[in-house]
């Protein structure tokens, strides 16, 4: 029974090790080796002798699953598996078992389902989404439906069946705050396009009531511009006035995020493609993305032109990648100037390139 006493004494978190299955917990710290089959599964060789598969699964955009298809996913680990099953940190599914033989089961019967087991080695490992219109006040564009068509496109990726260079992830993030997003080999933003409107009634909302407190304090509204467009004035009636400078206006969104009378038009929307990111200290080590594309526009359902150009810098990196070398190292190795001219990309103010990142990273702690 629990008691407000007892509420003090409960293990918050809740340690990671008591909800695993007797494979995993016997051997945790003791995974010696893995092997890699077909394109979807891993093999984890213990210290002991014990082997565990993980069969990776393709989840849907945003990771959203009805509790059916849950029930479904939970029947297929119990039937085949050793009673276990995870979400990784990209948002697809792992189900375990414990021989190739079982594996091979649990790949068909998902499959069976509609679903594919794939993004291990150097294939397509994810394609991670924000929530954006299931739930999000500020989304621009409707990323879970561009996961859709980018996975509906590349899904040979994914499952093996077109080779690459090495692995590769891609996040789509529906506003430029990129909830889905920011390290990732190629990355894609939605983005207003233009500068904002705002009802001047309605702003009133969001300043402060005498313009006496802007010898104080600067209004949150102004404060968040990150290029300084915003400013504030005091009117005659010694309210408060803003002014939105559009030549400076970089289209962030952040004023909205904290102002729901700040209006972009929906008309305008489009995405930026970002690329060359990466957390791991593979090859030239963690990097941001940076931008290749600042804006292209969205045309919905089918997102021709998003689709078009990440199936285009896709090719480039097939084309001229060395084997193992990640999208990100690619980009550093012939610089973002190059990649730009390859895929005829006009260079503007917004798309520059910028100094590549400095290469640091873990091995930089390392010492013989």
């Amino acid at each position: 029974m629990i008691t407000p006493a007892s509420r003090f004494k409960k293990k918050l978190p809740v340690p990671y090790t008591d909800s695993l299955p007797d494979e995993i917990k016997g051997n945790v710290g003791k995974w010696k080796d893995r092997k890699f089959h077909d394109h979807g599964i891993i093999e984890h060789i213990s210290e002991s002798g014990e082997h565990v598969f993980s069969v990776k699964v393709g989840a849907t955009p945003n990771v959203r699953f009805s509790t059916d298809t849950l029930r479904k996913f939970s029947g297929i680990a119990d039937q085949y598996g050793i009673h276990a099953l995870r979400f990784t940190r990209s948002g697809n599914v792992e189900l375990l078992a414990n021989s190739l033989e079982n594996s091979l089961k649990i790949k068909q019967a998902v499959e069976d389902l509609g679903y594919f087991v794939g993004g291990v080695g150097n294939t397509l490992w994810s394609i991670g989404s924000c929530t954006a219109y299931l739930t999000c006040t500020t989304a621009v564009v409707d990323s879970p439906s561009l996961t859709k068509v980018l996975y509906d496109n590349f899904k040979s990726y994914f499952t093996g069946e077109d080779p690459l260079p090495a692995k590769l992830r891609i996040n789509v993030g529906g506003c430029p705050t990129s909830c889905g997003g920011l390290v990732a080999d190629i990355v894609l933003i939605g983005h207003y396009g233009d500068a904002p409107s705002y009802d001047p009634e309605k702003i009133k909302m969001c300043l402060p009531a005498k313009a006496d407190s802007l010898d104080k304090a600067v209004p949150e509204l102004v404060m968040v511009c990150p290029v300084n467009a915003i400013k504030a004035y005091k009117k005659e009636d010694n309210s408060v006035g803003i002014d939105i400078i559009r030549e400076k206006c970089i289209g962030c969104g952040r004023c909205k995020d904290v102002c729901d009378h700040i209006t972009f038009d929906p008309h305008k929307a489009g995405l930026s493609i970002l690329v060359g990111g990466k957390t791991s200290n593979t090859g030239f080590g963690p990097a941001l993305a940076r931008v290749l594309v600042p804006w292209i526009p969205v045309r919905t359902p089918e997102y021709r032109e998003a689709v078009a150009v990440v199936s285009k810098l896709i090719d480039i990196w097939k084309s001229n990648g060395k084997p193992g070398e990640r999208m990100s190292d690619y980009v550093h190795r012939i610089g973002l100037s190059e990649l730009q001219k390859m895929l005829d990309i006009p260079v503007t103010r917004w798309n520059k390139p910028t100094s590549p990142p400095s290469g640091f990273g873990v091995r930089q702690f390392l010492t013989e």
